[in-house]
């Protein structure tokens, strides 16, 4: 409509992530782009129509033009800038020029209001449809209905409706009509024009409007010849991911299919197959749903989904199996320390005070070698007391036996006797002030180096000693591992003062009281070594490992937890 045109173009307004684009240029290849994008940003930025004179463009500017650039407005907002370069003209030119441009957004508006109210009506008709068909209890219902509403929305002769029935497709409804005879020769050529529509997975219009070439429209051809040239339109119905029947419109043949109302059509099929597949799932019997769940099931597990995961938890099971079928030697574990196998208590003899310490906890001492003396000092004058009183009672005795006094001599000879006993008793006592290592050993406790001087009294324990090469090993078991162990089993021990070195030994007795300590129970089981070693010391702790037989290494792993979780439920009451 507009002479004179240079070049012309329409925009989209550039934003923070795109810049302007050309939605439409005429022609393709030319000069003045950057002209015609600043004017159009012009007019942008001031919401209405304007025209710029006199602007030179081209080689060394030697070329004059005018530009003018509107912009588009739908409900008072600019979508888009329309802008042209024209060849110099008047101002009353010009100000047609622009007047012809906001005719045409005027138009363009119109347009898209159309367009907005006929999507309006669409979805209005889309929202009774899916209404009317969730409304029905059956999925006939929902067809019969669903073609009573598409007849009458685009005006057909006859809307007809069918399902798989397996490879087959079975005519479910027509519109208007409440029942009909499946064997008639009508509904032999719908349901043909149908299965003709979903093998070819397309929309299937008779007449064809630039059909694939390969398409096959013999049974629309004929259904429509059945029907004195009727327009015939098979839209595929597709569920939630397989096709699940098809609808075949019927028009006059005075009013065939456009593009619009096919593709208005196969919108609301889209829209109507999952709701209707709904219907259908809904009816069937509770041993097809059963199956049915068990393919969703398998396709879950099987299919190629989640393919990460499946492979892992896939993994997971392998192992556990093997877990569950290998063997291995099943360990129990405890704490263990080792004892002397005799240990003999050097206690004070009497009461008195420490004179002298020789050795200590820790030291290797002989048999018959001294360890500590004890004061004797006040044994010493006793013992001379009691000397000077026989030595007395001795002269007397003689003076007597010289007078001959016979019962004087009876009397004293009883009380030198008593003397003598007090005598041999004090000097016990001396001999005692010295203790001496019964054999050779360890001296397991007893420190007197730093008791100088201090008392002590009978019977108090002054030191421990333990032979060596003479152990004996004591496993501290907690009390959920103590089933299973008895006289006979062997282990092996790892001292933490030797890391490197095990130690064999066998269960000689399981002391069947258990032992509170530390917030815990457990049962004391004493064992011999195999092979007493001289670095081993009485005190020394460590870990010990006894041999319980073979169990598979599932077992081994997880008996501890589910032990506790057995002895939570029970206590729990379940």
């Amino acid at each position: 409509m507009i002479t004179g045109i240079i070049r012309g173009a329409l925009y989209l307004p550039a934003d923070a992530q795109r810049q302007w684009q050309a939605l439409s240029i005429w022609p393709d290849v030319g000069e003045g782009d950057s002209l015609l994008i600043e004017t159009a940003n012009h007019a942008l930025l001031k919401n209405r129509g304007i025209v710029r004179s006199h602007q030179r463009y081209g080689p060394e500017k030697q070329r004059a033009c005018e530009l003018i650039a509107c912009p588009l407005l739908v409900d008072q907002k600019p979508v888009a800038v329309v802008a042209v370069m024209i060849s110099p003209r008047s101002e009353a030119q010009q100000r047609a020029v622009l007047q012809l441009l906001q005719w045409g957004g005027l138009w363009m508006e119109t347009l898209l209001q159309q367009q907005l109210a006929a999507d309006q009506e669409t979805g209005a008709f889309s929202l009774a449809a899916m209404t009317a068909i969730l409304g029905h209890s059956s999925s006939h219902a929902a067809a019969m209905e669903t073609a009573n509403q598409l007849a009458d929305h685009f005006g057909c002769e006859r809307v007809n409706i069918g399902f798989r029935c397996g490879l087959p497709i079975r005519l479910q409804a027509i519109s208007h009509m409440a029942s009909f005879d499946p064997r008639t020769q009508l509904v032999r050529k719908i349901e043909a024009a149908m299965e003709e529509a979903v093998d070819q997975r397309i929309t299937m219009v008779y007449p064809s409007i630039k059909q694939r070439e390969s398409a096959v429209s013999r049974a629309h051809a004929e259904l429509a010849e059945e029907q004195q040239g009727m327009a015939v339109c098979t839209i595929p119905l597709r569920g939630g991911s397989n096709i699940i029947g098809a609808v075949t419109l019927e028009r006059r043949g005075s009013e065939p299919f456009n593009k619009e109302t096919i593709a208005v059509c196969q919108a609301l099929a889209n829209l109507v197959g999952p709701a209707l597949e709904l219907k259908q799932r809904e009816e069937r019997s509770s041993w097809s749903k059963g199956i049915e769940a068990l393919r969703e099931l398998a396709a879950g597990v099987f299919g190629p989904a989640y393919m990460k995961l499946k492979v892992g938890l896939l993994s997971g099971l392998l192992l556990l199996a093997v877990l569950a079928v290998v063997d291995g030697t099943y360990e129990m574990t405890s704490a263990a320390s080792i004892e002397g196998a005799v240990r003999q208590v050097l206690a004070a003899p009497q009461n008195g005070y420490v004179k002298q310490a020789d050795v200590r906890a820790g030291d290797l001492v002989e048999a018959g070698q001294r360890i500590a003396v004890l004061d004797d000092r006040n044994l010493q004058l006793e013992r001379q007391k009691w000397q000077s009183e026989y030595n007395k009672i001795q002269a007397e005795y003689q003076d007597a036996l010289a007078k001959r006094e016979r019962v004087e001599l009876s009397v004293l000879r009883a009380q030198l006797d008593q003397v003598s006993a007090e005598i041999r008793l004090v000097e016990e006592q001396l001999k005692r002030t010295e203790l001496y290592a019964p054999f050779d050993g360890v001296v397991v406790s007893g420190d007197l180096s730093q008791s100088l001087g201090a008392p002590v009294e009978t019977g108090q324990v002054l030191y421990e000693i333990a032979p060596l090469e003479s152990y004996r090993v004591v496993l501290e078991v907690d009390e959920k591992d103590a089933a299973g162990l008895e006289k006979g089993k062997a282990g092996h021990l790892l001292i933490a003062a030797f890391p490197r070195t095990t130690f064999d030994f066998v269960i000689d007795q399981v002391v069947p009281v258990a032992v509170s300590k530390d917030t815990r129970n457990y049962f004391r089981v004493e064992a011999s070594l195999d092979e007493p070693a001289s670095s081993l010391r009485p005190g020394m702790r460590g870990v010990a490992k006894v041999d319980m037989g073979q169990q598979s290494l599932l077992w081994i792993w997880t008996h501890s937890i589910v032990d506790r979780i057995r002895l939570w439920a029970w206590a729990a009451g379940w």
